[in-house]
C-alpha cells in the first residue's frame, strides 16, 4: 500500500512513501520530540538553518544565495517563524536581531512540532531484548556480593535503567563487609558490558546506549520499623550506664549501617567507651556483623 503526500502547487513535488516507511517516519519523530535531551545545541542549529533554507528557497528562488544569512532572517525572519508556529518570539519586532538563543529555540519548536526530522543513528531493537539470552551470564561473571541482584528497565530502546537492589537484612548477616556505592558498581557493569559485548555507552541519537543507575536498600524501612525502633533501641536502653544517651541515629551508606549514639554532655569518657562496646557485643550477639552494622559516637 502506497501513501501519497499532498502538497500544495507551490513545491510542485509529490513523494509516494510504503506503509511500513510511514510508519518507522512516524516512530522515528514521536521518538525524536520525546528524546530531545539525547541532541546538543548544534543538531538544532542546523535544525533551523536547513528549514530557513528551504522555505526562504520556496519563497525567492536561488536569489536568496545572493544574500548574507544575516539580512535573510533580519528581512524574514519573522514570517518564517510565523509560517512554522515559531511561538517564542512573536511580540519581538520585526527585523530584531537572531541570536544563537533564538535561533536554538527556534531549531528546537521545528523539531517539536515536526517541522524537521533530526538524523539519528539509534536502534529501534532494545538492548535487553538483543541480548537477553546473554544478561544474566555477564550479571553472573560481575562477581557482586550475593546480596546485590541487579535488575534491567529499558522503557524505550537505547535508553538503560540498572537497579542495584542490596538485600539490607543480607548486607547486615554478612560474614564479611564490601564496600558498596552506586558508582563503583556502575563502571563495573558498563566495563564488562563495553568489554564482552562490544556496546558503547553514551547518546542514542549517536548509536550508542544510555544509561542510568539507582541502588536501593530493598527492606531497610522495614528493619528499621520493625527490629531497630521496636526492639534493638529498646534493649540498648536495659544495658548498664544506658541513662547517659541522649539520642540513637541510624544512617546507611556505603554498603553499611551506623547506630549513631549521642552522649549527653554530662557523660564522662569511660562510661562512653564501656557502653558503646556493649551495644557492640550485643549487636553481635544478635548475628549481625558489626563492620556493617556500626557503632559509633
Amino acid at each position: 500500500m502506497d501513501f501519497v503526500s499532498t502538497r500544495t502547487k507551490e513545491m510542485k513535488r509529490i513523494v509516494k512513501i510504503s506503509e511500513k516507511k510511514l510508519e518507522m517516519i512516524v516512530s522515528t519523530i514521536m521518538e525524536q520530540v520525546e528524546n530531545l535531551q539525547y541532541y546538543e545545541d548544534e543538531d538544532f542549529y542546523d535544525a533551523f538553518f536547513l528549514v530557513f533554507r528551504q522555505w526562504i528557497f520556496e519563497k525567492i528562488g536561488d536569489e536568496y544565495k545572493k544574500y548574507p544569512m544575516s539580512l535573510l532572517l533580519k528581512k524574514y525572519g519573522k514570517d518564517f517563524e510565523k509560517d512554522m508556529g515559531i511561538l517564542e518570539f512573536q511580540d519581538y519586532e520585526g527585523g530584531k536581531s537572531f541570536d544563537r538563543y533564538r535561533v536554538l529555540t527556534g531549531g528546537r519548536s521545528l523539531v517539536k512540532n515536526q517541522k524537521h526530522i533530526l538524523p539519528s543513528l539509534s536502534k529501534e531493537e532494545k538492548f535487553i531484548d538483543k541480548y537477553k539470552n546473554v544478561i544474566s551470564h555477564i550479571i553472573d561473571e560481575l562477581d557482586y556480593p550475593d546480596f546485590v541482584s541487579v535488575v534491567l528497565e529499558e522503557d524505550r530502546p537505547n535508553s538503560l535503567h540498572v537497579k542495584f537492589n542490596i538485600d539490607f537484612v543480607e548486607m547486615l548477616n554478612s560474614k564479611q563487609y564490601e564496600r558498596i556505592n552506586r558508582y563503583d558498581l556502575d563502571a563495573k557493569f558498563r566495563n564488562y558490558v563495553s568489554g564482552f559485548l562490544g556496546v558503547e555507552f553514551g547518546n542514542p541519537a549517536h548509536g550508542q546506549i544510555s544509561m542510568s543507575s539507582s541502588l536501593n536498600y530493598v527492606g531497610a524501612d522495614e528493619w528499621v520499623k520493625n527490629v531497630l525502633n521496636k526492639k534493638i533501641k529498646k534493649e540498648i536502653k536495659k544495658l548498664p550506664n544506658a541513662n547517659i544517651i541522649h539520642s540513637i541515629r541510624f544512617e546507611t551508606f556505603g554498603g553499611y549501617a551506623t547506630l549513631r549514639i549521642i552522649f549527653k554532655d554530662s557523660a564522662g569518657y569511660g562510661k562512653r567507651t564501656g557502653l558503646l562496646l556493649d551495644i557492640k557485643n550485643y549487636i553481635e550477639s544478635l548475628g549481625y556483623n558489626s563492620e556493617i552494622l556500626r557503632v559509633e559516637r
